[in-house]
C-alpha cells in the first residue's frame, strides 16, 4: 500500500499568517499607546494576545474564505489566471487591512474608540479630515504604512506556500476541500455555540484599553458597519413598556417651582458653541490654571453650570443635542442620515414662530458631516462659513480663526432685526490646534498645543464681549456659551469616563437677572436640556423636545447621559455608572452609595433603549 504523505494545506498557512499579522499589529498598538497604560497593568496587557485569539481567528477565517474557493478550484483545474487572482486578492487585502489598522492607531488617540463605521462618514470631506493631523505627522504615518505593508507582503510571500500545488492523493484532496469550509465557518462563528462570537470574547480587563487591544480592530470595524445598517435596536435591556415607563418617569416633574433667570420674555439669544471646551480648562470647574483667564472673569457676571455633560464626542452630535435636544447615539450620528435629521424638532424653528431672525457663523466648511442640510432643515436664515472669509483670514488648516468669525458675527448683528437668534461655532480648539498668536504655552506637546488654542479662543472672547457691550442690543441679549463636547486633553482623560464629558456652560449678558449673576447651577444636566430650558423661560411649550428638561424647574430629575461605541455613562446624585457594551460590566464611581444601585443602572439602560428606539423610528 502506498503511504500517504500529508502536507499542511495552503489555507492553514494563510490562517497562521493572518494570526501573526494581527499579533504584530497588536504589539505596534501597545507600543504606540503605551503612555495610556498604567505601569501596574503592563503584565495584564500582555494577556491581550491570548484573549484576542478567538476574534483574530474569526477575522482570519473571513479573510481566507475567497482564497479557499480559488484554492479549491486550483486543486482540480490548475490555471495561472487563478493563481494570479489569488495573489492579487491577498495583496490588496493585506494592503487595505494595513492602512485601516494604522488609521486605527491615530483615531484611537483622538477619539478613544476603535475605528468604526462612524469614521467613514467623514471620508466625504477629505480636506477637513486632513486637518486632524499635521503634514509631518501625515508623512510619517504614510511612511510607516508603506513599511508595514512591505513587511507584511514579504512575510506573506515567504511564509504562505502551496497554493498552486495540488494534493496528490485524490481522496485526501476531496476531504480537504470538503472539510475546510466547515472549519472556516466554525472559526468565523467562534465555535459551535448557539450564538456567534462577538467583542465580549476579547474583554477580560478592568482597564478598558486592554480590552480594546484584545479586540480585533478589523472585526470590530466590519461589525460596526453591519450594525450601522441594522434596523434593530442593539441596546435592549428590558421589556419595551417597562423601559418607556422608566423613561417617562425620568422626564416627569414639570409642576415644580421655576427659578427665573431672564428679565424679559423676548430677549435676543446669542449661542456661542465652543469647540472642545472641556471643564478641564476652566479654573472655576477645578480645571487647569490660567488657560482661560478671561472666562474666569466673565463667569463672575454670569451663571456657571458646574455639572453639565455632553452626550456625544463629536461636533455634529453636540450641534443636534444643543439645537434639537436629541442626545447622541453610541454607534450612529443622526445628522449623517438627512431623512432622519430633517424630522427632528428645532429650537430655531420654535423661535422663528415668535418672530426671531436667525443666523449661523462658522469658519470651517459648513457641508462637513451634513451640518448644512441639518441647519437648512432647521430653517436657519443666514449661514456663514469659510467661503465668506478672505484668504488672509484663513490661516488655519481647518478654516478661519475664531477672532475673524466672532468679528463677522458682531458686524452682522449690527444690521440684524431684533429679536434675533445667532449661533457661532468656534473651531480654533480643534486639531491641529494652530493659532496666530503667542501664548504662555509654548511647548510642542499635544497637551500644551491644546491649552494654547483654548487660551487664544479665550482671548478672542475677551475682544468679542468688549465690543458687544457697546452695542445697543446688548442689554436685551442672553449669551449662552456651551461646549459641543468634552475632550481627553489637556489631562489625558479616558473618553469612556464621566470626567471627560463634563463641559463648559455659562449664561451671561444684559438679559440675565441680577439675582443669578456670579452664581452657579450645580444640578446634574445635559446640554440637550437647553431647548426646553430656553422655551420655558420664554413661556413657550416645549413638549416636542422629549429628551430635554427645564433645568430651572425644581421638579425636574437630576441625571446626565453620554455614550460612545464602547460604553454608555449615567451620572446621578448617588453615583456615576459606566456600562461596557463589550463586557456587560458596570464600573461605579461612588458618591453617596458604594455598590451598584440597580435603580440607577436601570434608569440609564431604559434611557438608552428608548432613545435608540426613537432614533430608529425617525
Amino acid at each position: 500500500m502506498k503511504k500517504l504523505s500529508f502536507k499542511v494545506p495552503y489555507v492553514v498557512w494563510l490562517l497562521v499568517f493572518w494570526l501573526l499579522f494581527f499579533a504584530l499589529y497588536r504589539l505596534a498598538f501597545i507600543i504606540y499607546h503605551h503612555t495610556k497604560i498604567p505601569n501596574d497593568f503592563h503584565s495584564e496587557t500582555g494577556l491581550s494576545f491570548f484573549y484576542a485569539l478567538r476574534l483574530d481567528l474569526s477575522a482570519a477565517c473571513a479573510a481566507a474564505f475567497i482564497p479557499y474557493l480559488l484554492w479549491s478550484v486550483q486543486q482540480f483545474y490548475k490555471r495561472r489566471s487563478i493563481h494570479l487572482a489569488n495573489k492579487v486578492y491577498n495583496l490588496v487585502c493585506i494592503s487595505l487591512v494595513s492602512v485601516l489598522s494604522l488609521a486605527n492607531l491615530k483615531i484611537y488617540g483622538e477619539w478613544g474608540t476603535l475605528l468604526s463605521a462612524r469614521a467613514f462618514n467623514y471620508l466625504l470631506y477629505p480636506q477637513e479630515v486632513l486637518t486632524f493631523i499635521s503634514f509631518w505627522s501625515l508623512l510619517l504615518l504614510l511612511a510607516v504604512c508603506a513599511v508595514f505593508i512591505y513587511l507584511a507582503v514579504k512575510l506573506y510571500r515567504s511564509f504562505v506556500t502551496g497554493f498552486s500545488y495540488p494534493v496528490e492523493n485524490r481522496r485526501l484532496k476531496i476531504a480537504q476541500v470538503a472539510i475546510l469550509p466547515f472549519l472556516l465557518v466554525v472559526g468565523y462563528r467562534g465555535g459551535l455555540q448557539l450564538t456567534p462570537i462577538n467583542e465580549s470574547s476579547a474583554y477580560y480587563s478592568s482597564l478598558q484599553i486592554n480590552n480594546h487591544i484584545a479586540t480585533n480592530n478589523m472585526w470590530y470595524l466590519v461589525h460596526s458597519i453591519v450594525e450601522a445598517n441594522d434596523k434593530k435596536n442593539p441596546y435592549v435591556f428590558m421589556d419595551k413598556e417597562k423601559a418607556k415607563d422608566i423613561r417617562n418617569m425620568l422626564f416627569a416633574g414639570s409642576s415644580g417651582t421655576k427659578q427665573p433667570f431672564l428679565n424679559t420674555t423676548k430677549p435676543n439669544i446669542v449661542l456661542i458653541i465652543l469647540e472642545s471646551w472641556t471643564a478641564d480648562i476652566i479654573k472655576a470647574l477645578d480645571g487647569e490654571q490660567n488657560v482661560t483667564p478671561y472666562f474666569d472673569e466673565l463667569r463672575k457676571d454670569g451663571l456657571l453650570f458646574t455639572q453639565m455633560y455632553g452626550s456625544g464626542f463629536r461636533t455634529e452630535q453636540g450641534l443636534v443635542s444643543i439645537l434639537s435636544g436629541f442626545p447622541a447615539q453610541p454607534n450612529n450620528t443622526i445628522i449623517a442620515t438627512p431623512s432622519k435629521a430633517e424630522r427632528l424638532p428645532s429650537l430655531n424653528t420654535e423661535l422663528g414662530k415668535l418672530g426671531y431672525q436667525s443666523s449661523f457663523y462658522y469658519g470651517g466648511d459648513i457641508e462637513f458631516a451634513n451640518m448644512k442640510s441639518y441647519l437648512l432643515n432647521s430653517h436657519i436664515g443666514k449661514i456663514i462659513d469659510k467661503n465668506n472669509f478672505d484668504k488672509s483670514e484663513q490661516n488655519s488648516k481647518w478654516g478661519a480663526h475664531d477672532e475673524f468669525v466672532l468679528k463677522k458675527q458682531l458686524n452682522g448683528l449690527k444690521d440684524e432685526k431684533q429679536p434675533f437668534f445667532s449661533i457661532v461655532l468656534t473651531l480654533s480648539t480643534h486639531e491641529p490646534f494652530e493659532v496666530p498668536m503667542q501664548t504662555p504655552f509654548r511647548g510642542g506637546e499635544e497637551q500644551e498645543r491644546f491649552k494654547k488654542a483654548a487660551y487664544y479662543t479665550d482671548y478672542c472672547l475677551q475682544n468679542y464681549f468688549k465690543e458687544a457691550r457697546q452695542q445697543p442690543w446688548y442689554n436685551n441679549t442672553l449669551f449662552i456659551l456651551v461646549a459641543d463636547h468634552g475632550h481627553h486633553l489637556p489631562k489625558g482623560r479616558n473618553m469612556d469616563l464621566p470626567e471627560s464629558r463634563r463641559i463648559t456652560a455659562l449664561f451671561t449678558g444684559g438679559a440675565l437677572v441680577e439675582q443669578v449673576r456670579g452664581s452657579t447651577m450645580d444640578k446634574i444636566v445635559n446640554q440637550n436640556d437647553l431647548p426646553a430650558t430656553l422655551l420655558s423661560a420664554l413661556e413657550q411649550p416645549h413638549s416636542q423636545f422629549g429628551w430635554s428638561r427645564d433645568m430651572f424647574n425644581a421638579g425636574s430629575k437630576e441625571f446626565a447621559y453620554y455614550s460612545n461605541e464602547n460604553v454608555f455613562g449615567w451620572i446621578a446624585p448617588q453615583q456615576n455608572l459606566v456600562y461596557s457594551f463589550g463586557s456587560k460590566n458596570v464600573d461605579i464611581q461612588a458618591k453617596t452609595q458604594s455598590i451598584v444601585n440597580d435603580t440607577v443602572l436601570t434608569q440609564g439602560q431604559a434611557y438608552l433603549q428608548c432613545l435608540y428606539d426613537e432614533y430608529l423610528n425617525y
